[in-house]
């Protein structure tokens, strides 16, 4: 593999001893009836498809496009699933893939949603999709990725506040045209750099609770799996999975001295990001450089970041990734899923992951409180097998937080947390925070461990003890 190839999900350079180097390009891989009528008036709603038929589940199901009023030409695909329960009074959830430029539909077939994809490309029943007790959509986005597309380089979105109005204006549309989901309890949850993307549509969410004429949306949580939120606190913690883990050693005991020591320097710059943006993509490539490429060089394994555990053996370090591809460029399943026209889906859209590259090692933590304030529960927990955006990092940042629940959340025993009577990860919460180990997974925890992030998120929106 070439130095200069891009690590999955970030702009970093990385040297990884025997990764394919196919495998390694594909990484970048993370109202009331007058707020009806002003919604209807302002949102497009086009080429939505709604159908009760058995493609990929039984459930109603609905896919399509909205478009953005406040944009010149931007048209965002989501794939809605009701509840296989009780869709009249189970939890409305967003789901959002991170990247940055990750398509939604990777999360929806490999890990969390009501099928997933065989070799020959049937659709395969998921028992342990989070549709079990909850109305899920999964979302592309921001602007260009996956499904999603715009007519115009206007429309191009560089940062997080671009994401919330965004994802704002879309689920006013969402609503608008389902009025029955607007006072069910709502959530949204992502992984990896969704870490950003979460807080951040949340923060908006929040701050046009008072908004005229909207739909009030009745936020509840957000979930966060091995997110990257507060940069300033995790980046430092790279290095502690380098010998801080139960599976395998990724440095000597001397190396893990130097890496320690390149974290501190990488967490310099990562707060010199903060306030001046020429630093951040530095930052960035200094991380993949000094911290993740040593790591993922120095065992005899083929370099999987996004699980420690295991070989990237396969296209993009991520599981029937190749049949996903394939299913949704067929023909006969864009049309049913009113795909527009000419459009070739991939899991990454590289000019997104580009237009981010200054915002990735921008902190977003300082969301996070004012959303406790409101009420709003965040649950953060993380696969323990992940290098990209460990645990460990994740942790710290929960126990670091300012809001004045903090002494409580730190002073919190930590306990089990049991699935079918056996010990699955541990949990540190109060009413309002929680952080959750998740044992023997990596990056992508509904795909490593289905049953248990199935019940820990059903535990989760309905409010439940984690650790029951």
């Amino acid at each position: 593999m070439s130095t200069t190839e891009k690590s999955p999900l970030f702009s970093v350079q990385v040297k990884p001893r025997k990764a394919p180097e196919a495998s390694y390009k594909r990484w970048l891989l993370a109202i009331g009836a007058a707020g009806v009528i002003a919604a209807l008036a302002l949102l497009t709603l086009t080429g939505s498809r709604s159908s009760s038929a058995d493609f990929c589940d039984a459930t109603f199901q609905e896919s399509g496009y909205i478009q953005l009023p406040h944009k010149v030409d931007d048209h965002y695909f989501y794939w809605f699933f009701e509840s296989r329960s009780n869709p009249a009074t189970d939890p409305l959830v967003l789901w959002l893939t991170g990247g940055p430029g990750g398509s939604s539909m990777v999360a929806l077939l490999t890990e969390n949603g009501p099928c997933t994809i065989d070799a020959n490309l049937n659709t395969v029943n998921n028992p342990h999709s989070w549709t079990s007790h909850a109305n899920v959509i999964w979302l592309d986005q921001p602007t260009g990725v996956g499904f999603s597309y715009t007519t115009s380089d206007k429309d191009d979105d560089h940062n997080q506040v671009d994401v919330g109005r965004n994802i704002y204006a879309f689920l006013q549309a969402f609503l608008a045209k389902h009025p029955k989901y607007a006072k069910s309890p709502f959530f949204i949850t992502g992984e990896s750099y969704a870490g950003h993307y979460v807080p951040a549509a949340a923060h908006y969410i929040v701050g046009m609770t008072n908004a005229t004429g909207d739909v009030r949306i009745n936020l509840e949580g957000i979930a966060i799996g091995n997110g990257m939120t507060d940069t300033i606190t995790q980046i430092p913690y790279s290095a502690h999975m380098a010998r801080d883990n139960k599976y395998i050693d990724l440095a000597s005991p001397e190396g893990f001295a130097t890496l320690k020591a390149e974290a501190a320097a990488c967490g310099k710059l990562v707060v010199q990001c903060q306030t001046n943006d020429s630093v951040c993509p530095e930052a960035t490539q200094y991380w993949g450089e000094h911290i993740l490429g040593p790591m993922m060089s120095y065992s005899n394994k083929t370099g999987n970041p996004y699980d420690i555990r295991e070989d990237c053996s396969v296209d993009g370090c991520v599981d029937h990734i190749a049949n996903v591809r394939a299913f949704l460029n067929t023909p006969g399943v864009q049309s049913r899923l009113g795909v527009h026209d000419n459009i070739t889906w991939t899991e990454v859209a590289t000019r997104v992951y580009g237009d981010f590259s200054i915002d990735f090692m921008k902190d977003y933590v300082s969301f996070v409180p004012p959303l406790l304030a409101a009420g709003v529960r965040v649950m953060v927990y993380a696969g323990d097998a992940d290098l990209m955006c460990n645990w460990v990092g994740n942790e710290a940042w929960t126990k670091t937080l300012q809001w004045p629940g903090k002494a409580a959340f730190n002073n919190a025993s930590v306990r089990p947390l049991l699935v079918n009577g056996k010990e699955a990860g541990n949990v540190r919460a109060t009413d309002l925070l929680s952080f959750v180990r998740v044992f023997e997974a990596g990056h992508m925890v509904p795909m490593d461990q289905p049953q248990v992030s199935l019940t820990l998120m059903d535990r989760f929106f309905s409010n439940a003890r984690l650790d029951q």
